[in-house]
């Protein structure tokens, strides 16, 4: 079980950073000591060989009679156990000094060796050779076992830091990376839910705002907007087989006696005409929005002027304003321009002016403008009608949905699902709200105003 989950933490990112910051952060740490280790060994090398070098060069200077007498003086006043001397002939016999053989390493370099502990010198010692007028050959040198003991710390200092990091890094690893599993396990079964069917299921978000979060909140949208689909799909099935299911068997009805008439009657087939032209109307709407749904217009958009939308309609709407006697008002203001397809900006806006005028009702004003601020571009439309109810406002957008004050009034449910469809498609933000009296629709065509419906 532990390995099981173990496998399953170093398999996350988080563990697998952590061990590769860990494994910088040791080999900084090396790098740092060995420059230490290097430098100060470098250091005190060089100091040792500057003291030896001097001390050799004031005893081949010391007159040569006296020098084994200066050895056993020099002997006397350090110590044996911490400096080196010895007067060897050139055939390697010892004349004088406590080093007892001639090591063979300083007649071949003319530059200090080290040698390690002997029975007469028990500890390593750092060497240097001078040859004496008369060939004799005087070795002067010194304990370096401070030398080596520090190499050693450091050493050693390296090691178990190397060791310690690596050791933190895995722990660290392993801390740091559970609780990230232990969301990843969360949103696994969340999604294991969603795909058993469960579209009320959401992703869990921490609140933390990390990458986890983002991901939970895209996944989040997404289910919403495949349940809205989804519900919108189920709503429009059950009005379309409560809807056309009268019409249409109407239709059936009217054929049938017509067939069976010896006289043609053209009233009977208009009749029977209009019915079934209703019936595609509301297929072609069903169609359109499907159109708009799969985002299949969006290379249509360019940089467009709003007041080009908005200055047809009063030439295309006037004349249903005045049969229905409604007044129309529109005003224009060039120099607002926005990232947008101009004929689905064109329907959707006269979607909404056409609804305003039907359920407006005679005596009523219909007003279409841009709103105040052009740096927050809006197309506002207006009427001061019986308006829609609070709690309408969001099913009105529904496909085929039409409440109780819309049902003497003609048409088939969906000319304000196409204006959502429009508003989704351009990720605009679009509101109904309360004109008193009337209802104010506002397409924001900001580019922070977010896509949805408010």
């Amino acid at each position: 079980m532990f390995l099981m989950q173990f496998n399953a933490l170093r398999r996350t990112t988080t563990f697998r950073l952590t061990v590769l910051y860990g494994l910088l952060f040791a080999l900084a740490t090396i790098a740092l000591l060995g420059m230490v280790y290097l430098r100060s060994a470098g250091y005190l090398t060089q100091r040792v060989d500057g003291i030896l070098n001097t001390e050799a060069d004031a005893l081949v200077r010391s007159p040569r009679p006296g020098l084994r007498e200066r050895l056993v003086e020099e002997l006397t006043l350090n110590g044996s156990r911490t400096n080196v001397y010895g007067l060897f002939t050139t055939g390697g016999e010892r004349i004088a000094g406590n080093l007892d053989a001639l090591p063979a390493a300083l007649l071949k370099r003319n530059e200090p060796v080290e040698i390690p502990p002997t029975a007469e010198f028990p500890t390593s010692a750092r060497l240097i050779a001078r040859r004496l007028p008369g060939n004799e050959i005087l070795i002067v040198g010194r304990d370096v076992n401070q030398l080596q003991q520090m190499r050693a710390i450091i050493t050693q200092a390296l090691t178990w830091s190397g060791v310690l990091i690596l050791v933190v890094g895995l722990a660290l690893g392993v801390v740091l990376s559970a609780a990230p599993l232990q969301r990843l396990r969360r949103l696994q079964a969340v999604a294991q839910d969603i795909a058993r069917g469960d579209l009320k299921s959401r992703m869990p978000v921490s609140g933390r705002g990390d990458e986890l979060d983002t991901f939970a909140g895209a996944v989040n949208y997404m289910i919403g907007e495949v349940e809205r689909l989804m519900a919108e799909v189920k709503g429009a099935t059950e009005v379309i087989a409560h809807d056309l299911l009268s019409p249409l068997a109407n239709a059936s009805l009217q054929l049938r006696r017509i067939q069976r008439s010896e006289t043609n009657d053209p009233q009977a087939v208009e009749r029977v005409a209009m019915r079934l032209e209703a019936v595609l109307e509301r297929f072609r709407a069903i169609l359109r929005v499907a159109e708009l749904d799969v985002r299949q217009r969006r290379s249509g958009f360019a940089s467009i002027d709003l007041a080009e939308v908005i200055g047809p309609l009063a030439e295309l709407y006037q004349p249903l304003a005045e049969s229905s006697g409604v007044r129309l008002l529109t005003a224009t203001e060039h120099g607002t321009r926005v990232d947008a397809d101009a004929k689905l900006l064109f329907e959707a806006v006269s979607n909404l002016v056409d609804n305003a005028i039907k359920f407006g009702g005679p005596g009523s004003t219909v007003r279409v403008h841009l709103g105040p601020d052009p740096g927050k571009p809006q197309i506002i439309v207006a009427d001061d009608g019986p308006g829609i109810p609070a709690a309408e406002r969001t099913s009105v957008l529904q496909r085929f949905y039409r409440g109780e004050r819309s049902n003497a009034v003609a048409g088939s449910g969906l000319g304000l699902s196409v204006v959502a469809a429009i508003v989704r498609l351009h990720e605009f933000k679009l509101t109904l709200e309360d004109a008193g009296p009337g209802v104010r629709a506002i397409i924001d065509c900001s580019p922070t105003a977010g896509s949805g419906i408010a």
